[in-house]
């Protein structure tokens, strides 16, 4: 990839929508390492010699990038895809995800190659992946559990534990706002001392110019 912001989409294209094992196998072969690692969250293949031909075999899903996020400084790739599989146990189930996919890329002879994948999806995602009827239930599950844990902080609040004080939070604000008129101040003397600047400049130049008519 000589622009990976841009050249991802393209490539994304060839190798999760490919119409055909060939022209997927070619996409991979062309911007994966020989050594390139995957990370998903239900297997994983490790970096080292052939590693890019077990890719390629687990490689079979179908997915729509929505963004795209280029730190260059890392060279790392982040992509928020939607991921559609074709389930042969569950036939009339249709399967989607989202999940955040982040790239690790390496420069050589001029290009960029991913060097591994790593694929993250929250649990209610990746359980709708594989048993798509199951991901309500764990949509619940997870509704029930944020429940349970705020009932358990404001139990523990009220008995004291890691309760903010009354008088704590108003010297917090109070501290805060000392801050901010700091900076306001701070702010009008500069505009202050730049406008006497300004007018000394300005009768300094007047005295000048009069200076000059009176000779004249």
């Amino acid at each position: 990839m000589e622009n990976p912001a841009k050249d991802i989409h393209k490539i994304f294209s060839l190798i999760d929508c490919a119409h055909s094992p060939e022209l997927q196998k070619a996409a991979i072969e062309k911007y994966f390492l020989p050594d390139a690692g995957l990370k998903y969250p239900v297997f994983q293949v490790e970096r080292g010699p052939g590693s890019r031909d077990r890719i390629l075999k687990l490689y079979q899903t179908k997915g729509v990038i929505t963004h795209v996020v280029y730190d260059k400084s890392s060279h790392a790739l982040f992509l928020d895809v939607t991921q559609h599989l074709d389930l042969i146990y569950l036939p009339f189930w249709k399967s989607t995800s989202r999940m955040l996919t982040r790239l690790s890329l390496e420069k050589h002879g001029g290009l960029q190659y991913i060097a591994f994948q790593e694929d993250l999806m929250h649990p209610d995602d990746l359980v709708g992946l594989l048993l798509p009827p199951m991901k309500i239930v764990l949509q619940t599950l997870l509704w029930m559990v944020a429940i349970f844990l705020t009932v358990l902080a404001m139990v523990a609040q009220f008995l004291g534990i890691f309760a903010v004080r009354k008088r704590r939070e108003d010297d917090i604000k109070g501290r805060r706002r000392e801050r901010r008129r700091k900076t306001k101040n701070g702010t009008d003397a500069m505009v202050s001392n730049g406008t006497m600047q300004e007018e000394n400049g300005k009768g300094k130049e007047d005295g000048q110019n009069e200076g000059v008519a009176a000779r004249n």
